[in-house]
């Protein structure tokens, strides 16, 4: 009997501390996800692309920021139906490129893998300063691949604490906000690409006189010739690329030179854009974003080209209308989106006027319209004409009144002294409200809250429309974001 006590005792000892371990192993790993650095630098890409449906990928572009900065995912599904991925990280080297291709075979089979080469020319080195460590390796689930992959990255008396996350993002908990809980890049939607912005001229570079070679480390050609053999084992066509920026020394394009040469040794296929530039319509007046990367011009120019050639050489399916395909569809209109957003703050920049109106008139848009009090109407023919594509013709531009517009029409008026009206796309909520106080001075507001989903419920942001002009807030339902405020004097 006593016996048999014993034994239900130990069993149930055995049972609570399955239940203390799983529960530890529970939190850690809900902590590590919270405090993981939510970054579009490789990690977002990553975690995004375990999210794809198995064998969806046609063509999967691996290697740096090159990659995601400068393939427009969405233009490739836009123009040619190519469903992409930007499986890449920033100043990536060959060593997690291969890491990063072990990775991505895993849930799918592409028709072809495009490698940027750049890292080598832009950084020489054998090892990465830490924070790319991380944003290289710190996406990929954990597993022997990522294992190895952090060791081949890091420095032999920092591997092992570079081996545990927390180690490096637990101070994070400081600084937590909205986007570590519900991280919007790592969604089936997101393919890895994430534009930059400025525009910065240089001066053209010209390369084409660069004929030497400069060898590459033997850790850099080791990685190299490992994709290679990886890649042609599994029967699945590799194309090298070196795409468009302003190389500064000789060094870096003797690198690729080399890189070229050893392609040949495998009747690999290249194309070094940096002397396509023409072809490409490339022009660096106006399509860097600075010396490393393409702009948003830049990069569908750069997109649009490398596309085509895609297309043409790969055999590539048109998957444009496959319901299994739908997440590309998704990205093509956030991208769309996206581009429209910065037109629009491009087009403010320049004066509030038909050009800016113009964008207003998109179905994926809310954009609230306030009239002040004894407004004379615009005198610009362009404005009053692109107003009226809007759904305000000039008599209704008498203040004071509000107006709600969505895709070309007014979904709502009211020339009440006071008001208040909401608008949902079931996410976020827009509110817009008038106030007049007995001295007839007006107060007219937009406000806008966070998700109203169960995580969290961000306190109302509050934007004044001005009392002395046409005024325009925006709001894009796709982004789901503001894209800003906006006057018509």
């Amino acid at each position: 009997m006593s016996d048999k006590l014993f034994s239900n005792k130990k069993r149930i000892n055995i049972i609570k501390l399955l239940i203390v371990l799983s529960a530890f192993f529970i939190t850690f790993i809900t902590v590590d996800h919270i405090l993981l650095l939510k970054s579009k630098d490789g990690i977002s890409q990553m975690q995004s692309y375990y999210k794809q449906p198995e064998n969806t990928v046609d063509a999967l572009f691996v290697g740096s920021s090159h990659i995601f900065c400068h393939v427009n995912t969405g233009v490739l599904w836009d123009e040619y139906g190519i469903s992409a991925f930007d499986l890449a990280a920033a100043e990536q080297p060959f060593w997690n490129s291969y890491h990063y291709i072990v990775e991505g075979l895993k849930t799918q089979k592409p028709e072809v893998i495009i490698l940027d080469i750049t890292t080598p020319g832009i950084r020489p080195t054998d090892y990465q300063p830490e924070n790319w460590v991380i944003t290289n390796n710190y996406g990929i689930k954990r597993n022997p691949n990522r294992y190895e992959s952090i060791r081949v990255s890091a420095l032999e008396e920092s591997f092992r604490r570079l081996l545990v996350a927390l180690n490096s993002t637990h101070g994070k908990y400081k600084e937590l906000s909205e986007e570590d809980f519900m991280n919007y890049s790592a969604d089936v939607r997101f393919k890895g690409f994430d534009a930059r912005e400025t525009v910065v001229p240089f001066e053209t570079p010209d390369v084409s006189g660069i004929t030497g070679r400069h060898e590459l480390t033997e850790k850099e050609e080791k990685y190299l010739r490992k994709i290679i053999g990886y890649v042609k084992e599994r029967n699945i066509p590799l194309l090298f690329i070196s795409s468009p920026y302003v190389i500064t020394t000789d060094e870096e394009q003797e690198k690729y030179n080399t890189i070229f040469d050893i392609a040949d040794e495998y009747g690999i296929p290249y194309i070094d854009f940096n002397k396509l530039y023409k072809e490409m319509g490339i022009d660096f007046s106006t399509d860097l974003a600075e010396i490393l990367h393409l702009n948003r011009s830049g990069n569908m120019k750069f997109t649009s080209y490398l596309g085509r050639y895609l297309a043409d050489n790969y055999g590539l399916t048109d998957h444009r209308g496959d319901p299994r395909y739908s997440s590309w569809d998704e990205d093509a209109l956030y991208q769309r989106q996206d581009t429209l957003r910065y037109n629009i703050i491009t087009a403010a920049t320049e004066g509030a006027d038909g050009k800016f109106l113009d964008l207003l008139n998109n179905r994926n848009l809310v954009v609230f319209c306030s009239v002040p009090n004894e407004y004379p109407g615009p005198s610009d023919p362009s404005v009053i004409k692109y107003l009226e594509q809007l759904g305000l013709g000039t008599d209704m531009l008498t203040g004071p009144a509000s107006y709600v517009l969505s895709g070309g029409q007014c979904i709502y008026s009211s020339s009440a002294p006071d008001f208040r009206i909401g608008f949902s796309d079931g996410n976020r909520r827009l509110l817009f409200s008038r106030t007049t106080d007995d001295d007839g001075e007006s107060q007219t507001l937009v406000r806008t809250n966070g998700s109203m989903g169960y995580q969290c419920i961000t306190p109302y942001e509050s934007y004044e429309m001005p009392d002395n002009a046409l005024s325009f807030y925006v709001y894009d339902t796709v982004l789901d974001k503001t894209i800003g405020g906006y006057s018509v004097h």
